[in-house]
């Protein structure tokens, strides 16, 4: 039921003069030209969540210039037990939380802690009752920048825009080999017979990823040595081997293993990837998703976050 006090997280817009001009007469095509989720909007309706000018509104009612639409978010409870797990956190807003995933820790899986786990107890200790809604996927060897929603409104606003490939997810990674240039890389991918594996098949589903190299370097195990053109020329073949590439790398789509099976195909497979064929023995493979750039759903502003 809708709240006569005024909250936080509560979505507020007043109508502008640009949104008159452009034909705006009503709650529902005001909600459309904000990007609201109808199938959202519809369970908020329907718990009277939707207020105009502090009164229950529904979306044929009529609105006129400097009107204000607020939307109530509903409490929810937990979904996931909360244990104290050490949080580094890159933004927040009343919408988003987003955090530094470390390497070694999963973001959801059952029966271990994960970082779910601690998510429920950063919601716990500062008073928001929602639901944990992840709106990516790191790998457990992946780290950097891993995205909650905080209502399902946030999730439905920020998933179209991931779908519309507009919510950028930048990465930081290097392959085996020399890699140069810049490429958009367009492959289906599908699950691997074998249950483990994703590949590049057919009857896959389309994937885009694009990326661009940085630079070349010799892997001297413990750390990689920048190689310059005049360097590039006189390599020993025994160094030439060992040419990596530092790439940065974008995803529009968000297929499991995606960039991993997406660099091996080109014959780049990341450098200690072992499950894509660059296996290094006592070192996994370096990922990390290193920035996100959206739209913030109150404001509209473009809004940058980086993992250094």
């Amino acid at each position: 039921m809708a709240r006569k006090t005024w909250r936080s997280d509560d979505v507020n817009f007043l109508l502008m003069p640009e949104e008159v001009a452009a034909g705006i007469t009503t709650v529902g095509e005001w909600l459309d030209a904000k990007q609201m989720s109808r199938s959202v909007m519809k369970q908020l309706f329907q718990e009277k969540l939707v207020l105009l000018n502090g009164k229950k509104t529904n979306p044929k009612v009529a609105v006129a210039l400097s009107d204000e639409l607020r939307l109530q978010m509903p409490k929810e409870k937990l979904d996931y037990e909360p244990i104290e797990v050490a949080l580094t956190i890159l933004y927040e807003d009343e919408d988003l939380l987003i955090l530094d995933k470390p390497v070694g820790i999963t973001v959801n899986s059952k029966g271990q802690v994960s970082l779910a786990n601690g998510v429920a107890q950063y919601f716990k200790a500062n008073g928001i009752k929602r639901k944990v809604r992840f709106l990516n996927r790191l790998d457990r060897d992946t780290s950097g920048c891993i995205i909650v929603a905080k209502s399902g409104l946030a999730q439905s606003f920020y998933q179209k825009q991931i779908e519309e490939q507009r919510f950028e997810k930048w990465y930081t990674t290097t392959v085996q080999g020399r890699l140069e240039g810049v490429n958009i890389v367009e492959l289906p991918m599908g699950r691997s017979e074998d249950g483990i594996h994703y590949e590049v098949r057919e009857d896959g589903k389309m994937t885009r990823t694009a990326y661009n190299a940085l630079g070349l370097y010799i892997d001297e195990g413990a750390t990689l040595r920048r190689v310059n053109s005049e360097e590039l020329a006189q390599l020993s073949a025994a160094d030439a081997d060992k040419l990596v590439t530092k790439v940065d790398v974008r995803l529009y789509t968000g297929k499991t293993h995606q960039i991993r099976v997406a660099m091996a195909y080109l014959g780049h497979p990341l450098v200690g990837d072992a499950l894509y064929g660059c296996e290094r023995p006592g070192r996994t493979y370096q990922l990390r998703a290193k920035r996100v750039v959206f739209t913030s759903l109150r404001t509209g502003q473009m809004v940058t976050v980086e993992a250094d």
